[in-house]
Formats: structure tokens, C-alpha cells, sequence
């Protein structure tokens, strides 16, 4: 079965970003560049046959004193562009408490940030990137590196995931994609506005178990496609945005969140990222209802998406959950 180029979409290093990488499988030859372009139109074609009713998606999960409120975010987004909708509005207003993938901004998560997650992205015993590639990989790295002004030796000590991070976030932010203006970060300063609370569904240890637990072969392949596509991935962000701003959930997993377009069920990326991590939220999520109020839920929009989302985990279990 082919091998299918993804996007995956999780919280990183300084406040949320979105990361723009392949899903590797070791196991098969490397693709060209041309071939995991091709893949990745294949899936574009797909979703973009769909279309949703032109705003972000949004789903509630309710008991008789308590809603819950989902809705997928992109974690980095261009300046001045509109996603609000009226019911996005209204739901967001109704909350009392809000709850993100991770706490990023009190200063316990901060230090948390650095001591549970930027610490495990770099490489202790003497070891270094240099070390870890082979020659091909390297060249195509320090590339890579090289077209955002980051030397290789700056990150020599980083693991590569933590690279892969680092220069996926670079490239976006120079193509113009900026935190500052991802869903979260907005959010989040409203809520702390208007007096909501905040809740969190993993601590940043959980998300660097995500990646740093990740077989170093396969942290290199993450590495070495996020490298080769670099150049391409703003385009293809913006192609993302666009299935997510029309609240095309069906086309948005397509592109994500679609294990079955490549193999991908057992692709450790997916299920480390994505599936795993998911399956952990919910027994948090159904805790939520034990409380009474309005809790509003906002996640990177592919953990909301295809047949391994938090949405399709909650309905499997039983639980009515309005929205597509």
C-alpha cells in the first residue's frame, strides 16, 4: 500500500505551534519529493471533493446540568483572518471554564514547559545530530536549516524531533504564520479577560512522551521529510486552514487524520501524536460532567477529525455528541 504524506497538528515548544511533518515508515524506501507531492494532491483531490457550511466545525456534549463544547484550533494562523461564527460566539461566551491541551502560559507551566518537554528534546551522554544521520539525511537537514537562517550547529545537540519542531515553526512564521494569532492564544486571553477558568487535558511531560518515546529511526524520517517538503509546507498549511475554516471535518481528516489512506493505524507517528493521545483525553472529558456548568474544549483540529478523533471516541462510548 502506498505511503501517503500527512499532516500532523500538536502543541509545541513556545506557545502552541502547528508543525507541518510527514508520518515515516521506516520499514519502506525513502519517497522522492516529487512522489510524496503526488500523495499528498491525492488527498487534497479527496477532501477538497467534500465541503463543509463554511466555518470551523463545532460539537457539544451535554448531560442534564453540564455542556461541553469542542472545537478544533490551528495553533498558528496569518494575521487578520477571520474564523468567528455566531455559534462559535455563543458557545464561547456561554463557558465558564475553558480547557486547552496543555498549560503554557502560567509560570508552573512554563517551568514545567522547559523542565518535562524542551529538556527531553535535546541529547544528554555526549551524543549529536550530527551523529545520528547519515550522509544524505545531513545534507538534506542542514539545507533545510540553512534556508531559515539556522545553522546545523545550533541545533547539533537537539534530538529530531526537537529539530524537526524548531524548523517546521521556523519556515511557518517566516512565510508570515504567526502564534500570536493561532485560535489558542486568542482564546486563551479572552477567557483571562472575562474571569473564565482554565482546565488542561495533558501536562507537557504527555507531549513530549509523544514524540521523545518515538523510535530514534523514526524521529529521523519525521526529520528528514519535514526537511525535504520544507519549502512546501506554507502552501500546504494554507490548504489545511481552508478545509478547517469551512468546517469540512469529513475532508479536514482526509488530509490529517487518515490511517487508512496509508497503512497508517500502526504508523507510530499517528497513533503517538494523534490516537494515543486522544484515547487519554476522554476519561478526563467524561469526568467533565460531573461538574455542572459550561466547559469550553479547545484542541488542535486534527484531534477532532477521522475515525480515531476525540468526537468518534466519545460517540463509540455512547455519548450523543451534536455536530458533523
Amino acid at each position: 500500500m502506498r505511503r501517503a504524506f500527512k499532516l500532523k497538528t500538536t502543541a509545541l515548544i513556545a506557545g502552541a505551534a502547528l508543525l507541518v511533518a510527514c508520518a515515516a515508515k521506516t520499514d519502506e524506501p525513502r519517497q522522492t519529493k516529487e512522489e510524496m507531492l503526488a500523495d499528498f494532491n491525492v488527498a487534497l483531490e479527496a477532501a477538497q471533493s467534500t465541503s463543509g457550511p463554511g466555518m470551523p466545525a463545532l460539537w457539544t456534549l451535554a448531560d442534564e446540568d453540564t455542556t461541553i463544547h469542542l472545537f478544533g484550533t490551528v495553533h498558528l494562523l496569518r494575521p487578520g483572518m477571520d474564523w468567528r461564527s455566531d455559534a462559535f460566539e455563543v458557545a464561547f461566551a456561554s463557558a465558564d471554564k475553558v480547557v486547552f491541551e496543555v498549560d503554557m502560559k502560567s509560570e508552573a507551566g512554563q517551568r514545567a514547559l522547559i523542565k518535562d518537554f524542551v529538556s527531553r528534546g535535546f541529547y544528554t551522554e555526549g551524543r549529536t545530530l550530527r551523529g545520528a544521520l547519515d550522509d544524505e539525511t545531513e545534507k538534506v537537514v542542514e539545507a533545510a536549516l540553512e534556508s531559515v537562517g539556522l545553522p546545523m550547529d545550533a541545533v547539533n545537540a537537539m534530538e529530531p524531533w526537537m529539530t524537526a519542531a524548531n524548523l517546521g515553526v521556523m519556515k511557518l512564521q517566516n512565510d508570515g504564520y504567526d502564534p500570536n494569532s493561532g485560535v489558542d492564544n486568542v482564546l486563551e486571553a479572552e477567557a483571562k479577560a472575562a474571569g473564565k477558568s482554565f482546565g488542561f487535558l495533558e501536562q507537557a511531560k504527555d507531549q513530549a512522551d509523544a514524540f521523545d518515546l518515538l523510535p530514534e529511526d523514526v524521529q529521523i524520517e519525521f526529520l528528514y521529510e519535514t526537511a525535504i517538503l520544507l519549502d512546501e509546507s506554507p502552501k500546504m498549511l494554507d490548504l489545511l486552514v481552508s478545509e478547517w475554516a469551512d468546517g469540512d471535518v469529513v475532508g479536514l481528516g482526509v488530509i490529517v487524520a487518515d490511517p487508512d489512506a496509508a497503512g497508517m493505524g500502526a504508523d507510530a507517528v499517528y497513533n503517538s501524536l494523534l490516537v494515543n493521545r486522544n484515547r487519554n483525553w476522554i476519561p478526563r472529558i467524561e469526568a467533565m460532567l460531573d461538574e455542572p456548568g459550561t466547559v469550553f474544549i479547545a484542541v488542535g483540529a486534527a484531534h477532532l477529525a477521522g475515525p480515531d478523533s476525540v468526537v468518534t471516541m466519545l460517540r463509540d462510548k455512547g455519548y450523543e455528541v451534536t455536530g458533523p
